[in-house]
């Protein structure tokens, strides 16, 4: 019964947590740009991500007759369910049995992501999806490396395979004071993981036409909008858990803000790269740095 209670009040406040942080980048991204954003609905537009939900769900679904029609309405359904299950890593006071290896889970959710996208995009039979889809999903394998590289050399540190022990572990050092290098290569993984800006070639409009999502429409662009977010938030929260641990509830939360307000700020900042570069700077310079640092955990572990 307490693990049914975690995760319906884990899932509510996750999809009002997205709404608002849409609602948030939004209003940052106005400031950012000297217009004033969303105002119009209820007080200074507070209920504007309501609106927009309503807007969405009431549009009429778009079925293109030459797509794989189940694989093509399940796959949205199912990156959305792979971003959520994602959030039973969050280190609850009463924590689901099964999450002695919660970073595993994370990992294996991030994986079956990539597979939901080539889904979305074959069953769609469309060119301008089919290249939206190889690109996203190079850059998504190519990234994914470092991102377990990373994630190797905390595990080897803090010896731990969950979330819930990192606080515990982190006490009087936090890893990012060890390793700053890795926290700064773990921002960069992570923005091209969740497919933002300066790595947002999932959707680049000027040359695909918002790519793998192009033939989506109504509640199925709600639910590939909603995971891009869930995934956002989630590797927020897992960045300040394994990097900037602090035992402080208070300062850990204004952590957790800092970090969602950097994916806005980089979105208001950088343009997007160009792809070869993006490629190139992952396999040439990303890669090695982060095996570097991986062999330098080891090395640090066989000293103590």
């Amino acid at each position: 019964m307490i693990n049914m209670a975690n995760m319906t009040i884990l899932l509510v406040s996750v999809m009002l947590s997205i709404a608002f942080f849409t609602l948030m980048e939004r209003k940052m991204i106005s400031y950012m740009q000297n217009r004033k954003g969303p105002n119009k609905v209820a007080m200074i537009g507070v209920i504007q991500p309501m609106a927009d939900a309503i807007k969405l769900i009431t549009k009429e679904l778009n079925l293109n007759l030459k797509s794989n029609l189940m694989i093509y309405l399940i796959s949205p359904v199912l990156n959305i369910l792979m971003s959520l299950t994602m959030w039973m890593v969050f280190p609850f006071l009463f924590n689901f049995n099964f999450m002695k290896m919660s970073i595993m889970l994370m990992m294996a959710c991030l994986s079956t992501n990539s597979i939901t996208i080539i889904a979305m995009s074959w069953a769609s039979n469309s060119n301008y999806a089919f290249m939206g889809m190889i690109r996203s999903v190079a850059q998504m394998i190519s990234y994914e490396i470092n991102f377990m590289m990373i994630i190797l050399a905390a595990m080897n540190i803090s010896e731990q395979m969950n979330l819930v022990m990192f606080n515990t572990l982190q006490k009087y050092m936090n890893i990012a004071e060890m390793l700053p290098t890795m926290l700064v290569m773990w921002i960069i993984t992570v923005l091209a993981e969740t497919s933002r800006t300066p790595f947002d070639f999932s959707e680049g409009e000027s040359e695909l036409v918002s790519g793998f999502n192009i033939e989506y429409s109504s509640k199925s662009f709600m639910f590939l909008f909603l995971a891009e977010y869930s995934n956002i938030l989630i590797m927020s929260m897992v960045s300040t858990l394994m990097f900037l641990n602090v035992s402080n509830k208070m300062m850990l939360m204004g952590i957790y803000i800092a970090m969602c307000f950097m994916f806005v700020w980089t979105r208001a900042t950088l343009p997007r790269f160009r792809y070869d570069k993006l490629m190139k700077f992952n396999w040439t310079q990303l890669l090695p740095t982060s095996t570097t640092i991986l062999m330098i955990t080891f090395m640090m572990k066989s000293n103590i």
